[in-house]
């Protein structure tokens, strides 16, 4: 997101020639003088005379803005990476960390989301430590276990999930373990040569190695001939049993229904009700094509602003863009009579009783002493043309003539003939 904020400079609803010019021409000056963001913008259709005029001086027309109320695009959006569903409990709690995240979304291939997963869920999944099916309940893949033990693989394919038996300790002699080991249980075990070679025989899915243990040739052919993984882990077995249970992936946790989501073009005024009835902490954001982009919370909307803006042309409250109350208006440009424009905080307010807010603007590129291109030459005389009907409205007055005539001048065309094109 930007650091530095855009400012938008619009003229009225029905916007005449003067109206789009003069934004076009007032931002070029703005930019000019500040090296901030001005931006001109239309708050309506354009007309035919001023689409010939950008035409004719080969000026693109300015974007529409139909609304200016601040929308969840214009707040600062956090850029947490979203995560497969297949991660670790122990990878997103460090990517939580990591990224000072108390919620991951979850999303496909596609970058569509999937589901939610949040520092409550992480807690929860240690508080099914009495299950010990938990791990194959929840069809963890073999490869998060290999990376969460930083086991070594002794043999066997560890691109599966274990999703059959229990996780058990062979703490006993194998006259005892026929009580508690059994076929497809994963066994975690010492360098006791009878207890490895003993859960192989009952048909154990894998068995883990502690404390870098490693079986002899008679095991690992044993294994390879019964379909048994065997992995050797650095860990003693109560820290091999305590990280197994963070290896299960995210996908048996996670909140996949009634997921609550914002898209980018929301108005905060219309999400932030419902942030308040929600004890999430975070909510993601997705964009127009419903692919996931970051998230927000309700600290977002403490500190979202609304839109700063510069109006031209008008300043009345009925010829406003929408919206425009809860905008930050900085400036009035006008040459109208005084409206009902409200503004929260003091404005630049400039009105003179010309025929045509193109004079003005041409007065302040000479009261700043900045060039005016023929391009720019070219719109502000065909708004003063245009206002003041080629000098014949009553509304005009000898600066405006002068004015347009000094521009016809630098953008190389005949006043009189360039009117009646």
């Amino acid at each position: 997101m930007n650091q530095q904020k855009e400012i938008i400079v619009v003229g009225h609803k029905s916007p005449d020639t003067d109206s789009i010019c003069s934004a076009i021409a007032y931002a070029n000056l703005k930019n000019k003088l500040t090296g901030q963001q001005y931006t001109p913008r239309r708050a309506g259709d354009l007309n035919k005379e001023t689409a010939f005029a950008l035409s004719y001086f080969g000026v693109e027309p300015p974007a529409y803005l139909a609304d200016v109320r601040t929308r969840v695009s214009d707040m600062e959006i956090k850029e947490v990476p979203a995560v497969n569903a297949k991660i670790s409990i122990k990878q997103a709690y460090s990517l939580m960390k990591e990224c000072e995240a108390s919620t991951l979304c979850i999303t496909n291939e596609e970058n569509h989301l999937e589901g939610l997963i949040t520092i409550s869920n992480v807690a929860a999944s240690d508080m099914d430590v009495y299950d010990n099916r938990i791990v194959s309940k929840a069809k963890t893949p073999y490869e998060n276990i290999v990376k969460v033990l930083e086991a070594k693989v002794i043999c066997g394919d560890v691109s599966g999930t274990f999703d059959q038996g229990r996780v058990t300790i062979a703490a006993n002699t194998p006259e005892r373990m026929v009580d508690y080991v059994a076929e497809h249980d994963m066994v975690i075990i010492g360098n006791r040569f009878e207890s490895q070679f003993f859960a192989i025989e009952i048909g154990a899915s894998c068995i883990i190695l502690c404390t870098n243990a490693e079986p002899n040739e008679t095991i690992i052919e044993r294994a390879k001939s019964k379909g048994c993984i065997i992995l050797s882990s650095p860990y003693d077995s109560y820290t091999v049993a305590r990280l197994i249970n963070q290896s299960m992936p995210i996908s048996y946790f996670m909140t996949k229904d009634n997921l609550i989501t914002f898209g980018t073009d929301d108005f905060i005024d219309d999400i932030r009700d419902v942030m308040a009835s929600k004890r999430h902490r975070d909510f993601p954001i997705l964009d127009k094509d419903g692919k996931y982009k970051g998230m927000i919370s309700r600290r977002n909307l403490l500190g979202a602003r609304g839109k700063n803006l510069i109006l031209v042309d008008h300043n009345e409250r009925s010829q406003a863009v929408e919206g425009m109350d809860s905008a930050n208006v900085l400036e009035i440009i006008d040459h109208h009579r005084l409206g009902t424009v409200e503004t929260m905080s003091p404005v630049f307010f400039r009105n003179q009783p010309l025929g045509c807010t193109g004079t003005i603007i041409y007065q302040m590129y000479n009261e700043n002493k900045v060039e005016i291109d023929r391009k720019t030459a070219g719109l502000l005389c065909s708004a003063i043309i245009s206002d003041t009907l080629l000098f014949r409205s009553p509304t005009c007055t000898p600066m405006d003539q002068a004015a347009a005539l000094n521009l016809a001048q630098i953008a190389g065309i005949d006043a009189e003939e360039f009117a009646k094109e």
